[in-house]
Order: structure tokens, then C-alpha cells, then sequence
């Protein structure tokens, strides 16, 4: 026998003969004892019961030796027995935690479905926990056993104490959730799933429960996190990895949601719903062409599938075919019972078909019906009848449709925005500024949109002012000091941009928005160019997928020469940023100084075809003229 064998026993010996009430163990009754306990160890029952009945029969009345004979029947099968056992401990030692703890498992491992015997368990196992309040084991069980007998806020109680207690047990976090759920209290449970997840990356219970909350509220990037070990531990789960490669679409990661969703149709070609993810990553990457292949292939199949329609329609409008744009969103609005959701994108896209082809009228006419959607402002049909109202230069026709909306919706800062623009192109100043400030109460969201708007009516005095104030009410507030650098450099005011950013700079030095524009601001102007270039790799490396970032990197490094660094900065953003005029110009320019004519050209003819401002079209077709004579000679 080792020593590590004997001294639990001998521990256990001295408490058994203090309980008696003994001196001096008599070697005899040592020796019975421990040998019981070496004999049911080793499974040998009969004798075990044999030699602790002979240590019983000289103290009758000692509550431990009787505890441990019952846990000797236990171990024999004799459950019977020593359930009586046990409650007899129980009754006339009702504080012997250790014989209640059992005695309330024996009677839960026999309730079954029987209520009574269920009530009983608990009650001793709640005084087992009373008394010891770290043994999570009978804690947990207590909680189960409430929900059981559905005496639920009484086990949020118990769970409560064991999460405080204990915060690192991914079952009691996940049980707490579950019961705070219960109680319907679901939006309390969050923090607890979390806790279990980052304690069990592979916790699936927890997982999935969580992936249904992140997706209720759109938050899929963290609904792609949480199911990527998942997916890693089981590669060959389909299913599992064509949720996770949705969930990347959604999060906007187009690129590995592509190569995800390739993947899964190379194991299976003939997995229509990844084809189609396929289609929408391609068409979130802007890969129109590609994604019209597989739209078309999936639509011979099913003709009036609402959803092929109406993603196959935004591909139309990817590629500029407005007129099969047009019949494919009058088709989707054909079907019968056409979901809400799409009859609403179809009417929208009309709307953008009729603009694009001038027809202005009928272009707020499409988008009418649906400027409310499900109770909320429709931004992008509101968008469409105040762009063609724009372009005609009917902006009380505009302030007139915009009324009624911002008395439904006060608080929205689109629809607020948009109104403030309006009455501003107008020149009614009062009744913007009116409208500007009862915005200013609705917060820094509000206040960020009105300046947007008031600059895109030309009025970046008045944004510069109202914003002016509102940060210097709230200093701390970021985006505030943030927009009021933006206001100063539209209005030309470089110093006093510059003042401003390198102050946000200065409490939040790696506001990676502020390290892009002002990087930019100084590289446009062709000022502190390795600063600028340090801090465009700051923000490049925060976000190496936010295109505006990577043309900024390019620009700066244009503007010092290094034309190798800057072409493949640039054609990256041209990548990412396949429908953006000025990237387009920015990579023609490098490569126009490369000597690369025949490819600028190409390039900015490209950036021809995209949405420019007027001066910007034509600053490009003065250098495309430029090219073309040094082509010619």
C-alpha cells in the first residue's frame, strides 16, 4: 500500500472515532475499519459490509460510520438500502451536509418523472448548497432541478449566486442564459453565452444560440467568428460551412465568402444555394459579369424564383443593362404574393432604372409607394425622387416631399438631413438653421448628417459653425472634431483642418478615418509626405480592406516618387474599388508617368464612365486629350 492510499484513510479514521466520541482508537477497530475501506475499494462488498457492521455494533449512534456504510451499499448496487440509510442520517443529523448531498443525488437518480421524490431530492440538496455555496456540483443541480419543477425565478436566484461566484464555468454561464431566457429576460443572456464561448470555443450549445441573436440583429461578423472553430473542427459539414461562408457575405468579407462558397461547389456542383451566395459575393465585389453567368444558369431552373430575380436584377444595374433591369424587376412584381421585402427593392430599382435614363418624373412616380417601408424611411427611394428633383433643380418640390416625412420621423437623421439640404439649396437659412438645430438634440448622429447635408448644399459655413458649436458642448466626442476637420478642408480651410485632425490625433492616435484623410489632405497637397505616408500605413493596416485607405497609401507614394509601390497600392484599390472614378485617375496617372500610355488611357476612359462631378470629367479628358497627342507622335 502507498502512503498516498493510507492517508485519506487515516484522515478519515481520526474523524470516525472523534465523531464517536472515542480517546483512543482501539488498534482492533482501526484495523477493521481501514480494511473495510481497503476491501470496498477493491470491490470486494460483502467483506467490506462484514467489517464496518463490526465497528458499527460498538458505535451505534456515530453518524459517519453509518454515512460511509451507505456509500458502501452504494457502490454495491444496494441502492435500496442505502437510500433509507441515508435519510435516517439525514433526520437525526440534519446538519451532515455530505449525507444530505447524497442522499438528494440517490433520490434524483431514482425520481424519474415522480414530482414528490423530485421535491424531496431538492430540498436536501438546497441544504447542501446553503451550507456550501462553492460546491458548484449541487449548486448546478438545484438550479436544473427548479427549472424541472418549474420553479424558475428561484433557479435564476441559485444561478445568479454561481455566476458571481464562479465566472469561469462555461456551464453555469450557459445554464443562466438559458434561465434568464425562461424568464424572458433574453436580452440579459447575451453577456453569459459570450462567456461560455470564450471559455469553449467549440461549446455548441451556447454557439448556436448565440449565431440566432447576432443574426437577428445583423451582427454578422461576430456570427461569422463564433462559427469558424466550428467549422474548422468539422470540415466536412456542409451545412455548417455554408452558414459560416453566409454569415462572411453579410459581415461584407465578399472575398472569403467567395472562395468559401467556390469551395463548397467544387465538393458539390450541383449545390444550387451556393451557386447563388456565389452570384451575391460576386455582385458585392462588384464581378457582374461572373455573377450574371451563374444567375442565368439558376433562373433556367427556376424562371420565377423571387429571390434569383431580384439579385439577377441588381446585377443588371451592375452592368448598366437598364432595360433587362427593367424587365426583370417588372417581372418580380408579376408573381404572385412577391414578398414585401423584394416588391419594395424591385419598385425602388425601377425608380433607379427611370433615373438613369432621365426619365425624372417617372422616377419618383416608381419610388413613391415605397418611401415607408414596415414603418421606417426607405433611403434609397427617398434618395432617388430627391436626386431627380435635384437634377432638376426643384428643391421646394423636394422640401414639400420631405415635410411630412420629418413629422413622422423626427428623430431620423436621413430624412432631417436631407430636409435641412433642401431648404438650404432653397436659401430659406432660417428655416435650416431651425431645422438644423432641433436635429442638434437628437445627438452626435443627428448633428454628423445635418453638417453632411449642409455641405453638400454648398453651405460649409454654416456646417463649420454648427458643428463648431456642438463640439466644443461635447469635446470628447470623436466623430464631431472629426466632422468639423472634414467641414474645414471642403470649405478650402487646410490650416484649420489640420488643426483640428492632428488635435484628435492627439487624444486617439490611431483614429485610423483621421490618420486616411488628413494622410490624403497632405498628399493631395504635396506636404509632409513621409508623415503622411506613415500614417497611411497606419490606417491600411487597421483596415487593408478599406478601399479609400489603400488609394490614399497609393496617392502619397505617387506623390514621392515611388511609382513601383504606388501602382500596386493602386491597382489594389482599383480592385476594391472597381466603380470609383478617382482611383481609376489615380492609377492612370502613375502609370501615364511610368510611360504606360496605352493602359492609362484605357484607364481613364474607364473613370469616363463612371459617376463624376462635372469639373472632375473635365479635368480627365483634358489629360486624356493630352495622352492621346503624345500616343500620336
Amino acid at each position: 500500500m502507498t502512503k498516498m492510499k493510507l492517508l485519506p484513510l487515516l484522515l478519515l479514521l481520526t474523524l470516525v472515532t472523534t465523531t464517536a466520541g472515542a480517546q483512543e482508537p482501539a488498534a482492533a477497530e482501526s484495523y477493521e475499519f481501514l480494511t473495510a475501506k481497503l476491501a470496498a475499494d477493491a470491490g470486494r462488498y460483502d467483506e467490506a459490509l462484514s467489517l464496518i457492521d463490526r465497528v458499527i455494533e460498538k458505535a451505534p449512534g456515530n453518524p459517519v460510520l453509518l454515512f460511509e456504510r451507505a456509500m458502501i451499499l452504494i457502490d454495491a448496487g444496494r441502492v435500496d438500502r442505502a437510500e433509507t440509510e441515508l435519510k435516517r442520517i439525514a433526520e437525526t443529523n440534519p446538519d451532515f451536509i455530505d449525507a444530505r448531498r447524497i442522499l438528494g443525488r440517490v433520490l434524483l437518480e431514482r425520481a424519474g418523472a415522480d414530482r414528490g421524490r423530485m421535491e424531496e431530492s431538492l430540498r436536501h440538496l438546497q441544504a447542501a448548497f446553503k451550507a456550501n455555496p462553492d460546491d458548484l456540483s449541487s449548486g448546478v443541480t438545484v438550479s436544473q432541478l427548479l427549472v424541472a419543477l418549474n420553479r424558475t425565478a428561484e433557479a435564476e436566484r441559485v444561478l445568479a449566486v454561481l455566476v458571481e461566484r464562479s465566472p469561469d464555468q462555461r456551464v453555469i454561464n450557459y445554464n443562466y442564459a438559458q434561465v434568464l431566457t425562461k424568464l424572458g429576460r433574453g436580452d440579459e443572456s447575451r453577456p453569459y453565452l459570450e462567456r461560455a464561448v470564450q471559455l469553449d470555443a467549440t461549446f455548441t450549445p451556447a454557439i448556436f444560440q448565440l449565431v440566432d441573436i447576432y443574426q437577428k440583429q445583423a451582427e454578422w461578423q461576430k456570427a461569422a467568428d463564433i462559427l469558424r472553430p466550428l467549422v474548422e473542427e468539422e470540415p466536412l459539414n456542409i451545412e455548417l460551412r455554408r452558414q459560416h461562408a453566409f454569415f462572411l457575405l453579410r459581415a461584407g468579407q465578399a472575398e472569403e465568402a467567395r472562395e468559401a462558397f467556390k469551395v463548397l461547389i467544387e465538393a458539390d456542383p450541383l449545390d444550387a444555394r451556393s451557386q447563388f451566395f456565389l452570384a451575391e459575393s460576386l455582385n458585392d465585389l462588384e464581378e457582374y459579369a461572373e455573377a450574371d453567368k451563374i444567375y442565368r444558369k439558376l433562373l433556367e431552373k427556376s424562371p420565377a424564383d423571387p429571390d434569383l430575380l431580384a439579385s439577377f436584377g441588381i446585377t443588371q444595374l451592375g452592368l448598366r443593362n437598364f432595360d433587362e433591369a427593367d424587365r426583370v424587376f417588372r417581372s418580380l412584381l408579376a408573381i404572385p404574393a412577391v414578398p414585401d421585402n423584394l416588391a419594395a427593392l424591385a419598385r425602388t430599382q425601377l425608380g433607379y432604372v427611370a433615373l438613369q435614363r432621365e426619365e425624372y418624373a417617372k422616377a419618383i412616380e416608381e419610388v413613391r409607394p415605397v418611401f415607408v417601408f414596415r414603418d421606417r424611411p426607405n433611403n434609397q427611394a427617398i434618395n432617388i425622387a430627391l436626386e431627380a428633383y435635384r437634377k432638376q433643380k426643384k428643391f421646394k418640390e423636394a422640401a414639400d416631399l420631405l415635410r411630412p416625412m420629418t413629422d413622422r420621423f423626427p428623430g431620423d437623421p436621413f430624412v432631417n438631413a436631407r430636409y435641412v439640404e433642401m431648404l438650404s439649396r432653397l436659401g430659406d437659412k432660417d428655416a435650416a438653421r431651425v431645422a438644423a438645430e432641433t436635429q442638434a438634440k437628437f445627438g452626435t448622429r443627428n448633428i454628423v448628417a445635418t453638417a453632411e447635408a449642409m455641405m453638400q448644399a454648398g453651405n460649409e459655413a454654416a456646417a463649420i459653425a454648427y458643428v463648431a458649436k456642438a463640439s466644443a458642448a461635447k469635446p470628447e466626442e470623436t466623430d464631431l472634431l472629426f466632422t468639423l476637420g472634414s467641414a474645414y478642408e471642403r470649405a478650402g480651410n487646410h490650416a484649420a483642418a489640420e488643426k483640428a485632425f492632428l488635435r484628435l490625433l492627439e487624444k486617439h492616435p490611431d483614429h485610423a478615418a483621421t490618420l486616411n484623410y488628413l494622410g490624403y489632405m497632405w498628399a493631395d497637397n504635396n506636404k509632409n509626405l513621409d508623415q503622411a505616408a506613415e500614417m497611411l500605413v497606419r490606417a491600411v493596416a487597421q483596415e487593408p480592406r478599406n478601399g479609400a485607405y489603400v488609394d490614399s497609401l497609393g496617392w502619397v507614394y505617387f506623390r514621392q516618387g515611388k511609382l513601383d509601390l504606388a501602382e500596386k497600392y493602386l491597382t489594389d484599390a482599383a480592385r476594391l474599388l472597381p466603380r470609383d472614378a478617382t482611383v481609376h485617375e489615380h492609377l492612370a496617372d502613375v502609370l501615364a508617368r511610368q510611360g504606360k500610355r496605352e493602359r492609362a488611357l484605357e484607364l481613364y476612359r474607364v473613370a469616363l464612365t463612371l459617376d463624376l462631378e462635372p469639373k472632375d470629367e473635365e479635368k480627365i479628358r483634358s489629360k486624356v486629350s493630352e495622352l492621346e497627342r503624345q500616343v500620336q507622335r
